[in-house]
């Protein structure tokens, strides 16, 4: 065999390390051995046990409160809970808005690192061509330039495209007079109604004690009216022929029991039985106190009267129970009153009809009491109008665990309405009425003032609802707006004066007259007729 050959029949060996398969991710083997898992499977951390138990009692209460019986009482809770959070809120919102808004006026206002590395300072106000000058107190009194009024205060000028009811005072000028700006907010407003109430009883906690068999009235333990009393005191005793009867009755049954107690028969005994437990049903129907049916089974004695208890605590309002009376099975002997909850009967005026609603809140006082307070709800609204005294009778309800509120009593009551959850609002000082149009006066910048018509809705805590013509944030003046107003109505009559002269004798003479001489002035007796039409139209 040549060489050749043997190179082809023998195999070239190969490395061991490439025989091993190449392994990209390597597995990671424990060098712990591993123990079979006892018990629970799943072992938890204390923190991941305490979330559990947490989710546990979160689902039981949340299964809780959503059931049947309480459900609404939820949804009314947590609507509260919104409502008072929203109104908790809603100042620091109001404030937080506020100061964005200022941040981005000023940054409009002031100028740019670029404009001002360029040398280009933006112009704060366009310039505009002066019409003419006035005096600051005659508007009267105009020139076409610059001076002095016969007041010695400087002119002021008046440009052109100024809208009418709008003028301009300088600060100085502002301050002497005492103007006072507010800004229009958004706020909730309340109405507060105050009235007098009257204290009654409450008509579901007045229980009528009466009898439901004859008899006659042995003795009176309760006898005058206004008397109070407690749960289960004594308050009559009765004789009644029926319930001597009925006791021998029981006796018997109780007798006929025992000696049939070592018969071999079983349905005489059950008879027996039977029949005591008949009798005894009997005495309960006819509301015989328990303490008297186990006195009469154990004693097996037979007693002439019959007592007659106090179903509830409070106070005797009505007696007709006489000592030595004869009673009809119905006949009302006692009506006794709880006071643990008292009603409060006020007369609320027809116009403030639609600020009451049934659960607002309401607090009294009382002249008995000095300085304190009682807290409790509207439960009742009369449908019916007092035709007498256009009033109408509300109902309210306050607790009285104490018993120190008395009937008949008289007490001051406050009930609040929110009247505005959320809405703009201006003060009731910078409000003008002016007969048929309801204005206030705006301040604009530059100490421009503007005499604008609104819309305004209800009066509360000394704030008008604004439902037309302002915008949150604006200033509103709350002093001397009677002067401004008059001011501005005297620049719009004066405008229209110049508005309706003849022109041509106008501008002639502006064009002419030396400079700081008087304009010529406007004849009344000519234009004013054609100014009072244009008014008029």
């Amino acid at each position: 065999m040549s060489d050749s050959d043997k190179t082809e029949n023998e195999q070239v060996p190969i490395p061991p390390a490439e025989l091993e398969e190449e392994i990209i991710f390597p597995a990671r083997v424990s060098d712990k051995p591993q123990k079979p898992a006892k018990g629970f499977p799943v072992k938890l951390s204390p923190a991941k046990l305490l979330i559990l138990v947490i989710l546990v009692i979160a689902v039981y209460f949340a299964g809780y409160l959503t059931s049947q019986e309480n459900f609404l009482g939820t949804v009314t809770q947590i609507k509260e809970w919104i409502s008072a959070s929203k109104e908790t809120v809603a100042p620091y919102q109001d404030k937080l808005t506020e100061a964005i808004e200022t941040r981005i006026k000023k940054k409009e206002t002031e100028p740019s690192q670029q404009q001002m590395k360029e040398g280009q300072m933006p112009s704060i106000k366009e310039k505009r061509k002066i019409k003419y000058w006035k005096a600051p107190m005659d508007p009267t009194y105009v020139r076409d330039k610059p001076g002095k009024s016969p007041m010695g205060m400087d002119l002021v000028p008046v440009y052109e495209g100024e809208a009418e009811g709008e003028i301009k005072i300088s600060p100085t000028i502002a301050q002497n007079m005492g103007i006072k700006t507010e800004k229009v907010k958004s706020r909730t407003l309340k109405h507060e109604i105050r009235t007098v109430g009257n204290l009654t009883y409450d008509e579901r906690k007045v229980h009528h004690v009466h009898t439901k068999y004859g008899g006659w009235i042995e003795k009176l333990h309760v006898d005058f009216t206004g008397q109070e009393v407690k749960q289960s005191d004594l308050l009559l005793e009765i004789y009644s022929p029926e319930l001597v009867s009925t006791q021998e009755e029981l006796v018997l049954a109780l007798k006929y029991k025992q000696s049939l107690k070592d018969s071999p028969y079983g349905e005489l005994s059950e008879a027996a039985d039977s029949l005591l437990a008949s009798t005894r049903k009997r005495l309960e129907l006819f509301d015989v106190q328990e303490h008297q049916i186990e006195a009469l089974i154990r004693d097996q004695k037979i007693t002439k009267t019959m007592h007659i208890h106090s179903p509830v605590r409070g106070f005797v309002i009505e007696k007709k129970a006489l000592e030595g009376m004869h009673v009809q099975p119905g006949m009302s002997l006692y009506m006794i009153a709880d006071l643990s909850n008292i009603w409060v009967l006020a007369d609320i005026y027809e116009y403030e009809v639609p600020w009451i609603k049934v659960g607002q809140n309401v607090e009294m006082n009382l002249s008995y009491f000095p300085g304190k307070k009682f807290s409790g709800k509207v439960t009742f609204i009369d449908p019916f109008l007092n035709p007498a005294t256009r009033t109408l009778k509300v109902r309210m309800e306050f607790p009285n665990p104490n018993w120190e509120l008395k009937p008949d009593m008289y007490a001051n009551v406050t009930i609040e309405s929110t009247v505005v959850k959320r809405g703009l609002t201006v003060p009731e000082q910078s409000v003008i009425h002016s007969g048929e149009k309801t204005m206030v006066i705006v301040a604009k910048d530059s100490g421009q003032y503007e005499s604008r018509e609104v819309t305004l809705g209800v009066l509360a805590q000394g704030y008008y609802r604004v439902i037309k013509g302002l915008r949150k944030g604006e200033q509103v003046v709350v002093s001397s707006g009677f002067l401004i107003d008059s001011e501005s109505k005297l620049q719009e009559a004066i405008g229209k004066l110049q508005n309706f002269a003849p022109k041509p004798p106008i501008e002639h003479n502006l064009m002419k007259s030396p400079p700081g001489q008087l304009m010529p002035q406007i004849d009344n007796r000519h234009s004013g007729e054609t100014m009072n039409n244009n008014l008029n139209h």
